[in-house]
């Protein structure tokens, strides 16, 4: 996954997809912005939901992202995504757990050869499951389906094991 994802992620397809992970790598400008115009920036990248969010939920987001340091907490996630730091590929280790990927088919941020993690990285991937008609939202897009995908997933660990 590591040379594969990060190869994925450099491809011209997904940099074009990817270029708000550049803006956020600066400094100080990324927080203006996103505050700006009561979070203009932020709300048009709830727009590729399906359905749409309504006012309420809109309203439940700008009021997390007006939180005191939430936005910069938010804005550090893609500025450490970008950084390079020496040994930081060194130190990353195998997903050891039992994993599975759900993945929106119309993601308009991450292109669809990012869902298959290389199996090095994660020896014990169960599946990754595409979710026809989700975005990148796929939690919201298709909030049952997931549901059932991570109930189905998680319903053997909840077995009692004999002893």
């Amino acid at each position: 996954m590591r040379a594969s994802f990060s190869q994925g992620l450099h491809h011209p397809d997904q940099l074009r997809r990817s270029w708000y992970f550049f803006f956020f790598a600066l400094p100080d400008l990324p927080e203006s912005v996103v505050h700006a115009n009561h979070w203009h920036f932020f709300r048009h990248f709830l727009h590729d939901a399906h359905p749409a969010s309504t006012p309420e939920e809109i309203e439940r987001y700008v009021e997390a992202w007006s939180q005191p340091g939430a936005a910069t907490g938010m804005i550090n996630y893609y500025r450490s995504s970008v950084r390079q730091s020496k040994g930081a590929d060194a130190a990353l280790r195998p997903i050891s757990a039992p994993t599975l990927v759900i993945w929106g088919q119309d993601d308009g941020y991450l292109g669809p050869d990012l869902a298959e993690p290389d199996h090095d990285d994660v020896p014990n991937l169960d599946r990754v499951e595409r979710v026809p008609d989700a975005s990148h939202w796929v939690h919201h897009d298709q909030p049952e389906r997931v549901n059932r995908l991570l109930a189905d997933f998680f319903a053997p660990a909840l077995v009692p094991k004999p002893r």
